[in-house]
């Protein structure tokens, strides 16, 4: 077990050798459903390039281009997986000049090629210089040319160029507010994207005449080309009204400056080109796939709930745990043992100043729910990212004893639930799942497994 740098700890809080099992079973099954995402790979498997034709098959669409007529193959990367992405095409593709932006700090083997670092998951002005950089390279292209676009989760937050007439202030307290509001990931990427100069299709707009071909590694539930890190290959298909209902939804309308507003109001739209190609390698399906092979090989009939899990944190956990309860009683909707794995992104409304993220605040709602004293239960949940929320853990995990240990603490789960502040729980009773930057992100992973009684 690699992926999680606490794996020792998380086995030995276990009270006894049966949960301790379940608990080596639900952390394999995670790390299978990350490894099946490795960007890196993703590539390898997506892009090859066979007697000068470059040929890539990916889940959406299936493109081949001869190479030998090219002038310049540039490459722009951008995301939490870019830097791994730009690893793997470079060993493919012979790039002319390229640039990769990764979250500052970001550690791993790095392309040879320009390396920016920004801010995220609020923008700064590594952003901004980000942005006016992977722009000059768009602007640099020719007719002739190929513009390859490496796209994956957290390019919104690191390409931020805010409209004319919008200052950066305006986007970072703007997009503060989104993300305590509890809205969800499409809903704040079609505001940023009425507020960018790169965002909503603009950076191919900007490459045009030549062609731009993204490769996409998915971090939306339903894989929406047009959202994923704000879509900027993609036109947008949403509107300034669109943008203006979603402000309004969460009461920040009126709190807008009035050039942000006058701006989403009378925003203009990107033509439309038809050399553009949009083509997704990778997406949550792929690790929940992965998840269920892995809980089949080890003993469990899997049940994949879902890869468009949606909604908020501690209501969610809430059905995980209902359908606990049909399993033990009832058999349905299967008998144990059973691993039910679900994929998506809940969110999570701000109340408290605690410290948390949606992952965590799942699973500390489903350990109030779990029976009391079941060591043939566990569940768990992590960002495919490496990180959940504000924090600097992936998730965690919990199982019919985590209650049992809260209160020999001294800690109450009822407290830290309202006051959002799930990391600090599961910190001091060590179960907070860490890994540090996977390099990768599709996402969320749940992972409930329920043993047969006695197992």
């Amino acid at each position: 077990m690699t992926l999680f740098s606490n794996y020792d700890g998380l086995i030995t809080n276990a009270v006894n050798d049966r949960v301790a099992i379940l608990r080596q079973h639900a952390l394999s099954i995670l790390e299978s459903g990350v490894s099946a995402v490795d960007p890196y790979e993703l590539i390898l498997n997506s892009v090859r390039l066979e007697d000068g034709q470059l040929r890539i098959r990916g889940t959406t669409e299936a493109l081949d281009i001869e190479l030998s007529g090219i002038n310049k193959k540039r490459l722009v990367a951008f995301g939490k997986a870019s830097m791994a992405m730009a690893r793997a095409f470079e060993t493919i593709v012979d790039i002319d000049d390229g640039i990769v932006v990764i979250p500052r700090g970001q550690r791993g083997e790095r392309p040879d090629m320009e390396i920016i670092e920004a801010e995220h998951p609020v923008p700064g002005t590594g952003s901004v210089n980000a942005a006016n950089r992977v722009l000059e390279i768009a602007h640099a292209s020719g007719d002739n040319d190929l513009l390859f676009v490496l796209v994956s989760g957290g390019g919104s937050a690191l390409l931020a160029k805010p409209a004319d007439g919008i200052t950066l202030t305006d986007k970072i307290e703007l997009t503060k507010e989104l993300l305590r509001s509890g809205a969800k990931i499409n809903e704040l990427n079609i505001v940023r994207k009425h507020i960018s100069a790169i965002k909503g299709g603009k950076l191919a707009e900007a490459a045009y005449p030549a062609t731009t071909i993204a490769l996409i590694l998915s971090d939306v539930v339903g894989d929406p080309v047009d959202v994923i890190a704000s879509g900027p290959t993609v036109p947008d298909a949403s509107t300034g009204k669109d943008a203006q209902a979603i402000l309004l939804k969460y009461g920040l309308w009126t709190k807008l400056p009035g050039t942000v507003r006058d701006y989403i109001k009378h925003e203009r739209r990107v033509k439309v080109h038809s050399r553009v190609h949009n083509i997704i390698i990778g997406n949550n399906y792929v690790a929940a796939d992965a998840a269920c092979k892995r809980a089949t090989d080890i003993g469990y009939g899997p049940i994949l709930l879902t890869t468009h899990l949606e909604g908020e944190s501690r209501e969610v956990a809430k059905v995980f745990t209902a359908i606990l309860r049909d399993i033990r009683t009832r058999g349905t909707p299967a008998n144990p043992p059973v691993a039910v794995i679900a994929g998506g992104e809940t969110t999570v409304k701000v109340v408290g100043n605690g410290r948390g993220g949606r992952n965590q605040e799942f699973v500390l709602s489903a350990a109030l729910s779990l029976p009391a004293g079941d060591d043939g239960v566990v569940i768990a949940a992590m960002g495919t990212d490496g990180i959940d929320g504000m924090s600097d853990a992936a998730g965690a995990i919990a199982d019919g004893y985590t209650l049992m240990r809260a209160s020999e603490a001294e800690l109450d789960p009822e407290t830290y639930l309202q006051n959002n502040d799930s990391n600090t729980f599961f910190s001091m009773l060590n179960d907070a799942l860490i890994t540090g930057r996977t390099g990768t992100n599709v996402n969320d992973l749940i992972v409930m497994l329920v043993a047969d009684t006695g197992q």
